[in-house]
């Protein structure tokens, strides 16, 4: 009867253990744990006044959990304030909504935090109540690291004219062209504000900043009747708040960044050759890496140009832009490994083709702007005319 009794206990136990199992096999993605936080907004280093309070963005990632629609289930975030006068505060982020596969969440710095200071700087964390652990140190989406500290500026103490104006450079559009930006005079990221069609592909537009305005603010162009955005980067503006400056003309800017028209027209004088690389590091992939981007040359945000492992955890790839080549032009380009089919989780990088840059240059990063222990390759260690060869 005990040697049964034994038996069944037993048994009893390995069902249990199974039971176990099964459940957290149910549970599955629940128990995971964060597999991102970042893009946080305003970028560190942007000024901001003690008028009114600042909204700080933030977002995460979680596999199987933020995917789906609506607030992931058992995630919370929190941003913690401090200032150069001494103030800490904490205060709890809400869920904003959608964005992609990730969540979105919001809070306020307050004005009080804000007055009387020359900087002010939030540290986001967010929290996975699933399984108790934390994701902190979130990058923003210039990837600068945490905590993103921003400047306390004066107000204009006169209002200011400020003079918009950007070139086509060859983009049709179907209508007007507008700015639009963080400040309300030009819309608060809404509706913009209609520029006027001078000459040729050339716009321009004139938009008073009162007293009393942030003298800072982030801008950008739609057009087609003010509603195709194009892809570039927010421009950041500081207004003076000398009160000497009556007006403002901003330089004029390409549309993308699509080499400069409207009779300002530059050419490359020389051949250059700009070759990328990443070092993993830590990481590590299941097949090739490549760089993808806002170039033909990079597929254009596509599958990506197939990168070359020039040692240990690193990988290169060259682009060749020809003498003649009209410049100055941005490109922004980021990394996927994997065979190509996981992005790294930072902002996009980018990169100004000009005549200033070397005949030969290197852009050295690592993969998620984590630790890079790999020996850098020089890559005029290569053949460049059997380089060049190949582009043209």
């Amino acid at each position: 009867m005990n040697f049964i009794s034994a038996r069944e206990g037993t048994m009893k136990k390995l069902i249990l253990l199974a039971s176990a199992a099964m459940l957290l096999c149910a549970a599955g993605n629940a128990l995971a744990v964060i597999g991102w936080a970042g893009n946080v907004w305003p970028n560190s280093g942007a000024i901001v006044t003690p008028v009114s309070p600042v909204d700080v963005y933030a977002q995460v990632w979680k596999g199987g959990v933020t995917d789906a629609a609506g607030q992931g289930a058992d995630i919370s975030a929190d941003m913690v304030i401090t200032n150069d006068l001494g103030g800490n505060m904490s205060v709890a982020m809400a869920f904003l909504g959608d964005n992609g596969a990730n969540d979105e969440y919001t809070a306020q710095v307050p004005t009080s935090m804000m007055a009387g200071a020359a900087w002010v700087a939030v540290d986001i964390t967010f929290h996975d109540l699933s399984d108790m652990t934390d994701y902190s140190g979130l990058l923003d989406q210039a990837s600068n690291a945490a905590p993103q500290t921003y400047t306390v500026s004066n107000v204009l103490p006169s209002p200011i004219d400020v003079t918009f104006s950007v070139c086509l450079s060859g983009a049709v559009t179907a209508g007007d062209v507008c700015v639009i930006g963080s400040a309300a005079e030009i819309g608060t990221w809404g509706t913009g504000v209609n520029l006027i069609n001078t000459s040729g592909d050339l716009w321009e537009g004139v938009v008073t900043f009162p007293a009393g305005s942030n003298p800072y603010f982030e801008y950008k162009f739609k057009k087609d009747g003010c509603a195709t955005w194009e892809s570039h980067a927010n421009r950041a503006v500081t207004l003076p708040t000398d009160g000497l400056s009556p007006s403002v003309v901003l330089d004029t800017q390409s549309w993308e960044d699509l080499p400069m028209g409207c009779g300002n027209e530059t050419f490359l004088t020389e051949d250059k050759v700009v070759c990328i690389q990443v070092c993993l590091g830590a990481a590590t992939t299941d097949g090739g890496v490549c760089v993808t981007g806002g170039l033909a040359e990079l597929t254009n945000w596509g599958d990506g140009k197939p990168m070359v492992m020039i040692g240990s955890n690193l990988y290169q790839a060259c682009l060749v832009f020809p003498q003649g080549t009209q410049i100055p032009f941005t490109f922004e380009f980021k990394f996927k490994k994997d065979a190509c089919q996981t992005w790294e989780g930072v902002g996009n990088r980018s990169f100004t083709v000009d005549n200033s840059i070397l005949a030969e240059t290197d852009l050295f990063f690592g993969w998620d702007d984590g630790a890079i222990d790999c020996m850098p390759v020089d890559a005029q260690d290569s053949s460049w005319g059997s380089l060049k060869s190949m582009f043209r």
